[in-house]
């Protein structure tokens, strides 16, 4: 038996009723417990902080007179190094669980049918259903000029039918940390997008995002389904096993193209579902 602790429950952990809700209900705990792990995390990068900042005063105040002492504090020094490295992966994995848990949930309490509103072109009603899944897009710091014309980093020009996107923190741009930015891709297709199309808008995305400096949130590929119009196997399997990667100081955030296919009868369906947080922040690896 092991003892309980953390504040978890007091039951026995091999008692399992139902698989299902008991993943759920052991994955709720986990979070609950992600905020005290934070404060946690916090306070050792700045316990750790602060004497590696002692140790650099003390290896200078030593390296000269006592050679052996100094090589010691350089060898804490390093090590020290290292073990910020490990708390800052630490950290990213707690604030991906969080942020993947809180996607489950959401795509688990979602309505199985979803409706398109009204609008006058299949972009205006995407914009209406995303403004009313992520009210930040209503905010004045997003700009959505569309159709919108953008230059990549190769030279290269792209057109997207709704771009949405607001400026990255200042800490983003010197240090990779805080909020990376909002960046929002939408491309109409009038058929069943091809392998090629999605290819080409995944390296558009890509190009992009090299000239702005910041990941892409959400891309999507909007297409007005007809009647007899079908999507092939090969551009579902690139739609699910798929994703778009960008790299910034040293983090690798992850993104996927998705596709959202507006039927005739007034429904929405997605390729992959992607639940939409109120601050979209693709995973940092």
């Amino acid at each position: 038996m092991m003892p309980s602790s953390w504040g978890m429950s007091s039951a026995d952990i091999r008692a399992v009723e139902n698989p299902i809700s008991a993943i759920f209900e052991l994955a709720d705990d986990v979070n609950k417990e992600a905020p005290k792990i934070k404060k946690i995390v916090t306070y050792s990068t700045v316990f750790i902080g602060f004497w590696l900042l002692l140790d650099f005063i003390l290896i200078l105040a030593t390296i000269s007179s006592n050679p052996l002492i100094g090589i010691i504090l350089i060898g804490f020094f390093i090590l020290g190094i290292a073990t910020l490295a490990l708390i800052r992966q630490l950290n990213d994995f707690f604030k991906y669980y969080a942020m993947r848990h809180n996607v489950i949930l959401s795509v688990r309490d979602a309505d199985p049918v979803l409706y398109v509103p009204k609008g006058t072109t299949p972009v205006d009603r995407l914009r209406s259903y995303l403004g009313s899944r992520n009210p930040d897009m209503m905010r004045p710091l997003f700009s959505a000029p569309s159709p919108m014309v953008m230059r990549g980093r190769s030279g290269l020009m792209y057109q997207f039918d709704l771009y949405v996107s607001s400026d990255h923190g200042i800490l983003w741009g010197f240090f990779g940390m805080g909020y990376p930015g909002y960046q929002l891709f939408v491309k109409q297709f009038v058929a069943a997008p091809r392998v090629e199309d999605l290819t080409a808008m995944k390296r558009g995305v890509e190009d992009v995002c090299s000239t702005t400096r910041m990941p892409p949130s959400r891309v999507i590929a909007l297409w007005t389904r007809a009647k007899d119009q079908e999507l092939s196997e090969a551009a579902y399997d690139l739609l699910t096993g798929s994703s778009i990667e960008y790299n910034h100081m040293g983090r690798k955030y992850v993104s996927t193209v998705e596709l959202i296919i507006e039927n005739e009868d007034g429904t929405y369906e997605f390729i992959p579902f992607l639940a939409e947080p109120h601050r979209s922040l693709p995973r940092a690896q």
